[in-house]
């Protein structure tokens, strides 16, 4: 399915991540998803509602633990398109 990883990349570059893209490769993996939140909940990235802070976003996720920054991204942007449909 690279089609869905090429979308997302391009969704992330196209800046609904903003600064938060860019701060995920820096990050050194793995992390859980209560680590994020701690860290970077206050990020605020876009989205189709307007801004929302990465707390708000990934809230409803899980206990998870992230390998990578594209797992990171990838969760943002389905949370994100999530909420559009509700």
């Amino acid at each position: 399915m690279s089609d869905d990883r090429s979308s997302v990349e391009e969704r992330a570059q196209d800046g609904e991540l903003g600064e938060f893209d860019e701060t995920l490769e820096e990050q050194d993996y793995p992390m859980t998803v209560d680590e994020l939140i701690a860290a970077y909940g206050d990020y605020e990235v876009e989205s189709p509602g307007g801004t929302q802070s990465i707390e708000e976003v990934l809230n409803s996720v899980d206990e998870k633990t992230y390998d990578s920054a594209s797992e990171v991204r990838n969760d943002v942007l389905n949370q994100l398109n999530r909420g559009d449909r509700s």
